[in-house]
């Protein structure tokens, strides 16, 4: 039975932090830590929120231009990141930026951490897919809650069927979504809910005392945590 407090909490790491920023995120205390997955243009999976740095697109781009690029605060591989999140005892939260590193990413994921250790999230209908068919065991939640100026938006505010279509076992709900009605639908269908990205004090208070909220993903774990587990 997990015995963890509820609800976990994800520390999403900022990329302009570097690998430091991925330490500190690993000592925060947070049960997960998050970090976003993409492909260089050689093939190489990396840690990094946005499509391109400095002006380059990192799918076009070797890993060493990346790393030149990056300066002083380089890019880690998948594999050296998930190292350094494991010798911290804490379980991983791979937030998938785009499709076709699903397979490869899960299955460095399942060497790090074992397959009930981490959990898969992205908003890749067919990643999701992919991952629950070729590994039913490991977690994986579909990301609801678009830009408004990107397509699927209004779908978003009706996610069961698409839920329910990926195989995915939980929901990764942008906090503006969960306050208007669409947690309260994942819930009623069954699904746990992950609630990204929760910054301000106020929300984090609402989200974690919600039984229908699984995990909070913040920017500030410790501060989190502290209100979850009653420290000043």
């Amino acid at each position: 039975m997990d015995q963890r407090p509820h609800p976990a909490v994800s520390a999403h790491r900022r990329d302009e932090a570097g690998v430091a920023g991925l330490r500190a995120a690993v000592g925060s205390g947070a049960e997960y830590v998050e970090i976003d997955i993409r492909r260089t243009g050689d093939g190489k999976l990396v840690v990094h929120h946005d499509p391109g740095i400095g002006g380059l697109r990192i799918a076009r781009a070797s890993y060493e231009q990346v790393q030149d690029t990056a300066g002083e605060r380089p890019v880690p591989l998948v594999a050296d990141a998930m190292k350094i999140m494991a010798a911290g005892r804490v379980r991983g939260h791979l937030d998938l930026k785009e499709p076709g590193c699903e397979l490869e990413a899960t299955e460095l994921a399942m060497d790090a951490f074992g397959e009930d250790g981490f959990v898969v999230t992205t908003k890749d209908v067919a990643s999701i897919t992919q991952v629950k068919k070729t590994y039913p065991q490991v977690k994986a939640a579909l990301s609801v809650g678009r830009s408004f100026w990107e397509p699927g938006v209004v779908r978003d505010m009706l996610p069961v069927r698409l839920i329910r279509a990926s195989g995915a076992d939980m929901v990764a709900l942008n906090f503006r979504l969960a306050r208007v009605g669409v947690l309260a639908q994942c819930a009623r269908a069954g699904f746990p809910a992950m609630i990204w990205t929760v910054n301000a004090e106020k929300m984090m208070r609402r989200f974690l005392n919600d039984p229908r909220v699984a995990v909070l993903i913040t920017d500030h774990p410790e501060q989190a945590l502290a209100l979850r587990d009653g420290r000043p």
